[in-house]
């Protein structure tokens, strides 16, 4: 809790030192290391001596194991293997995908690992969405439907290494009693009325959740404009960190879910059910819980802040959130 009273400012400084403490375990160099993001991991820039590119992730402490990160390396491999291309996982020179180190001003040792750079441009964000024309969403979205499916069918076909390992998406880790994310009703920021409300539409949620088989597919499980990115003609997808067993739609709920705030919602699902349809079949009858898997999506987002209270960018959103949730669960529930 003390890291997380840092200021921002404070916090990146101390996750550099570590990086660059970490980068030493690679054979890269005179690498230069400078901030890309910090929220869920820390993820920087990695330029060497010779010019070429990197990205480091300093990763959040107790997220995932360090199983759970080989695991991810491996499916990326295979998929970029297959012709699905993924950001090249670099190892380091005792042959790992990972390491783990510590410095004075972080409070516990970090895993990290880095990746080849992959050129393009996100289409937008998560707390943003996707500003553009309909049709732009809709054929952004056949795209990425299309693309999901391609991983779905390699998931569901590959042989896959001993003591494979991924987290699930269902209905305990989303709306159950301990969510991954967080619990959103220890949100000090939301009302009693605003409490009530989302305790219900959880409610309801994991009743109507629990008549869903499933949930088994191997699926990117973020699909979210900051890890699409566009280059021409071409859609590449990064950040497995949230890969892992789930249902088909629960996969597409949180590609589109960032297009309820900026819009499209229906042109994106319109393409990316086209996309995903000139792949594979998609199962038609998890349709129906819609919008049962959208509330739980954002009702995990709604909790996300609870589990990450050092992350400063997100604690101006979390009432806008509040807010949005709250309407969208009244709207569910009536």
């Amino acid at each position: 809790m003390e890291f997380a009273h840092r200021s921002n400012e404070e916090q990146v400084a101390a996750l550099q030192a570590l990086a660059e403490k970490a980068i030493r375990a690679w054979d890269i160099d005179a690498p230069r290391l400078e901030l890309i993001k910090y929220r869920e991991n820390a993820v920087f820039g990695v330029r060497a001596g010779a010019g070429s590119r990197a990205v480091m992730r300093v990763h959040r402490p107790r997220y995932r194991s360090d199983d759970h990160i080989r695991c991810e390396a491996a499916w990326m491999q295979a998929l970029d293997t297959a012709g699905i291309h993924t950001p090249q996982v670099l190892r380091s020179k005792e042959g790992d995908v990972l390491t783990v180190a510590a410095v004075d001003g972080v409070p516990e040792p970090r895993q990290c690992d880095v990746m080849r750079w992959v050129d393009g441009q996100p289409p937008g964000t998560l707390e943003g969405g996707v500003s553009d024309t309909e049709e732009s969403v809709r054929q952004l979205y056949r795209s990425v439907g299309a693309l999901a499916a391609r991983m779905h069918q390699h998931g569901a076909s590959w042989n896959k290494p001993a003591g494979f390992v991924r987290p699930s998406w269902n209905v305990e880790t989303l709306v159950g009693d301990t969510p991954t994310f967080g619990r959103f009703w220890e949100l000090g920021s939301l009302t009693p009325e605003q409490r009530r409300i989302l305790l219900a539409a959880q409610d309801r949620v994991r009743r109507r959740l629990l008549q869903l088989p499933g949930a088994d597919v191997l699926i990117h499980g973020d699909l979210v404009p900051d890890n699409l990115l566009v280059d021409g003609s071409t859609v590449r997808v990064i950040d497995f960190d949230d890969c892992g067993w789930s249902w088909v739609s629960f996969e597409m709920v949180t590609s589109l879910f960032p297009l309820q705030i900026s819009g499209g919602l229906d042109a994106g699902r319109d393409g990316y059910l086209d996309g995903y349809r000139s792949v594979r079949a998609f199962p038609d009858d998890e349709l129906e819980y819609f919008p049962d898997l959208m509330m739980a999506r954002g009702l995990s987002y709604l909790g996300w802040p609870v589990g990450r209270p050092e992350i400063e960018s997100v604690r101006s959103l979390t009432p806008f959130v509040a807010a949005m949730m709250t309407e969208a669960a009244e709207q569910y529930l009536g």
